[in-house]
C-alpha cells in the first residue's frame, strides 16, 4: 500500500540503529505480535488518532518523531537530539500530519509507484527507505555533527 515519509524516516531509523531488525508493512498487527509497531494499531508510535500527542510548541508527532524521542537521545544524546528534531523531523511530522508542504516528504512520495505501472509497494518502500537513510545521516551530520551508523563513522548503540 502507498508509503509517507513518517514510515519509511521511521523504517530508515530502527534500521540504522538496528541493522538486524525484520521489518513487516501491514494494516493489522498479529495477536501474538512482540515488536516494535509504529504508524498503526494505535500504540505508542502511531499518531492516527484523535488523542494524538503534540509537542510543546504544537507541533503534532508521526510515527518518525515519536520514535526518535524514544530512542533519539541515547543516539547523539540530549541537545543533538532536540536539535536533529526540531530542524528536521518536526517539519516532516507537520507534513504528514497536515499535509503542508515539505520539498523531502514530497521526494520520498516519489518512490510510491503510479497507478500504471507494475512495480510492487514493496520494493518501492524498501528503495524509499535506503534514500531516506542516506538523508538521516547527512542532516544529522550536517545538523548535529554527528554520524549514527557504523559505516558513516564510529557507531552509537542503543538497546532496543
Amino acid at each position: 500500500a502507498k508509503f509517507h515519509s513518517d514510515d519509511v524516516f521511521a523504517t530508515a531509523f530502527l534500521e540504522m540503529i538496528k541493522p538486524d531488525i525484520e521489518v513487516i508493512r501491514g494494516f493489522e498487527v498479529p495477536k501474538d505480535f512482540d515488536g516494535i509497531i509504529y504508524d498503526i494499531g494505535r500504540g505508542k508510535f502511531d499518531h492516527h488518532q484523535k488523542d494524538k500527542e503534540y509537542r510543546e510548541n504544537g507541533c503534532p508527532y508521526a510515527a518518525f518523531g515519536l520514535l526518535w524521542r524514544e530512542f533519539g537521545a541515547a543516539c547523539v544524546g540530549e541537545e543533538e537530539a532536540a536539535r536533529f528534531d526540531e530542524k528536521f523531523i518536526q517539519p516532516l511530522d507537520e507534513s504528514d500530519n497536515t499535509g503542508c508542504d515539505n520539498d523531502i516528504a514530497k521526494i520520498i512520495g516519489e518512490f510510491n509507484p503510479g497507478w500504471d505501472t507494475e512495480q510492487d509497494y514493496d520494493g518501492c518502500f524498501k528503495k524509499a527507505v535506503e534514500f531516506a537513510k542516506v538523508i538521516i545521516s547527512a542532516m544529522l551530520h550536517k545538523i548535529t555533527d554527528q554520524w549514527l551508523t557504523q559505516t558513516d563513522a564510529p557507531y552509537h548503540w542503543i538497546s532496543l
